[in-house]
């Protein structure tokens, strides 16, 4: 066969599977199968939630305070705990035991406030019914915190009614983690334990 001739059937043989591979769902080509729908454009619902999402991401800055944040108040329900225990096992407690509590709740509620107050407006947007329910809770804590002083200034001091009270912070405190941990949820900060 002449040279020319044989080009041109070789170029006739492969334009049409050419051809046919432009086509969706033809050919021997790599493309897809068309199932006879193309691919939903987001709804508005899904790009509201990845706005709202990327709106209250926390920043570097707050995911390095956020485990501080938990760790204060974990030390303050241990304190609690701690005394608890105490005036279960005796008919007497000493103001020091309340010290000790009343300083990590302290820190807690300081280290609450340090946290909320690094939320740029669209994050106090955002988490506005969570930042008013903890700061609710904040409120508890701290009459809770004080009703238990004055217990403690009182110079008979019952071990069972103390207990009681400080049942009623830790449960306070409880729900302070919480919403600090719900908090967190919204702002995308990994579960403890958990890398980035």
């Amino acid at each position: 066969m002449n040279r020319p001739v044989l080009i041109c059937l070789m170029v006739f043989l492969t334009y049409p599977y050419t051809l046919l591979a432009q086509r969706t769902g033809r050919g021997t080509g790599a493309a897809r199968q068309s199932n006879g729908t193309s691919t939903a454009a987001p709804s508005n619902g899904d790009m509201s939630d990845f706005s709202r999402a990327i709106a209250l991401q926390a920043t570097p800055d707050q995911l390095a305070r956020f485990p501080q944040l938990t760790k204060s108040t974990d030390a303050a329900r241990k304190e609690a705990q701690i005394l608890i225990q105490r005036a279960e096992s005796s008919s007497k407690v000493d103001s020091s035991s309340y010290a000790q509590l009343s300083d990590a709740v302290d820190d807690a509620r300081s280290t609450n406030l340090q946290f909320v107050n690094t939320f740029s407006a669209s994050q106090q947007s955002g988490l506005k019914p969570l930042i008013k329910k903890l700061s609710k809770i904040d409120v508890n804590i701290s009459k809770q915190s004080k009703d238990l002083g004055q217990k403690f200034e009182q110079s008979e001091i019952n071990g069972k009614k103390v207990s009681t009270m400080v049942q009623k912070l830790d449960k306070a405190l409880t729900d302070f983690q919480t919403e600090q941990i719900n908090i967190g949820k919204q702002m995308g900060v990994p579960p403890k334990g958990q890398a980035q």
